[in-house]
């Protein structure tokens, strides 16, 4: 009897120690993590302060780097708390330059991680409120008014409002228009806002057998990558994958746009061909696809299926896929692929993106 009641009283004693440490860790611990309110540095700092009657509570880093730098403006008290400091060597120009603007502390937080080109930008221009386009990755600071006036008339996401501006969407096509850069870059983007150099033709042409008997030139990339997907189509789904045309000449291109004008009129035939000089398959890099098996159509649904979720695995997309016709601004053709390389297809497949799209999120830097 006396041996349980020791017992007992051991175990009462053992969950009061357990207890009392449970209390005891969480006061250090909240004594550890209890917020501390800033306070100034310097004796220096706090003189300041009472010469210009701010009181303890306003401190900041961002206040006392305004104090000592001589450049405190009590008009701007409430944002140089709200500004984060930083170290950055253009962190006086920023707060100069966009305080007075009407920028708020927080709006500037903001501009601190726009690039400097975003930033150079916006110091040239009045207020405008950013807050809706700073946090998406492919904001440049030179459209913002295009932003505005294209939101008021599209009922879209932000996001889409600053892809689609960039890539032009908001302008009439064949206007603005600018010459690549690279037309050999196989990630050359060739639309009705992107032209190539004038007669331009790639100097790697290699030629294969065409669905019609006749020998068919691309670049000499397109071709090795082509002759893998086609082996895949052959052993996959038993079909002969073949080409109908890729490289065409600006000459060609020429005689067959006027030919669909003459036929259908210019607006119509804008939908499904493309100007002399703007069409990409004078890259070399696309490739209009059949099946010669098949006599009324170039592709069936499930050859097309297959080529949908395959060809990006040998560096190809569907350059112009179905429910993107206000993106590429051609109508969906199922035929028509083109090479890209296969990161870039791998990343345009899995976000189920244009090129134009992908150009201008992983590529152009704003």
């Amino acid at each position: 009897m006396i041996e349980l009641k020791k017992k007992k009283k051991i175990k009462k004693s053992f969950l009061l120690l357990i207890t009392c440490g449970l209390i005891i860790g969480a006061g250090v611990f909240y004594i550890n993590n209890k917020k501390e309110v800033a306070k100034p540095a310097s004796n220096e700092v706090k003189d300041l302060m009472n010469k210009n009657n701010i009181n303890e509570t306003d401190y900041s880093k961002t206040l006392e780097y305004v104090l000592l730098n001589n450049i405190y403006d009590e008009k701007y008290l409430k944002e140089y708390k709200d500004i984060k400091f930083n170290d950055e060597s253009n962190f006086e120009e920023i707060l100069t330059t966009f305080l007075p603007k009407g920028y708020t502390g927080k709006e500037i937080n903001y501009i601190f991680k726009l690039s400097e080109k975003n930033i150079n930008i916006l110091k040239e221009l009045d207020y405008k409120d950013i807050s809706n386009y700073y946090v998406i990755k492919n904001f440049n600071a030179n459209n913002i008014e295009r932003y505005d006036e294209y939101k008021k008339k599209n009922d879209i996401n932000y996001k889409d409002v600053v892809t689609r501006v960039n890539i032009k969407l908001d302008l009439p096509v064949y206007t603005d228009t600018k010459e690549v850069e690279d037309g050999n870059d196989y990630l050359v983007l060739v639309n009705k806002y992107n032209h190539l150099p004038k007669n331009y033709r790639p100097t790697d042409l290699a030629y294969i057998p065409g669905a019609y008997g006749n020998n068919v030139p691309m670049r000499s990339i397109t071709k090795d990558a082509f002759l893998e997907l086609q082996d895949a189509a052959k052993k996959e789904l038993n079909i002969n994958l073949m080409p109908t045309t890729a490289f065409r000449d600006e000459a060609f291109q020429r005689t067959l746009y006027t030919n669909y004008v003459n036929k259908e009129g210019v607006d119509k035939a804008d939908t499904y061909s493309a100007r002399p000089g703007y069409s990409e398959h004078q890259t070399g890099l696309s490739i209009d696809l059949k099946n010669t098996a098949l006599s009324n159509v170039r592709l069936s649904d499930e050859n097309y299926d297959w080529l949908e979720n395959n060809a990006y695995k040998y560096g190809f997309i569907i350059r112009f896929p179905k429910n993107k016709e206000d993106i590429t601004l051609y109508q969906f053709e199922n035929w028509h692929i083109r090479y890209v390389g296969k990161d870039a297809a791998k990343t345009i497949y899995e976000n189920k993106l244009t090129l134009e799209e992908y150009i201008d999120l992983y590529v152009v830097e704003y």
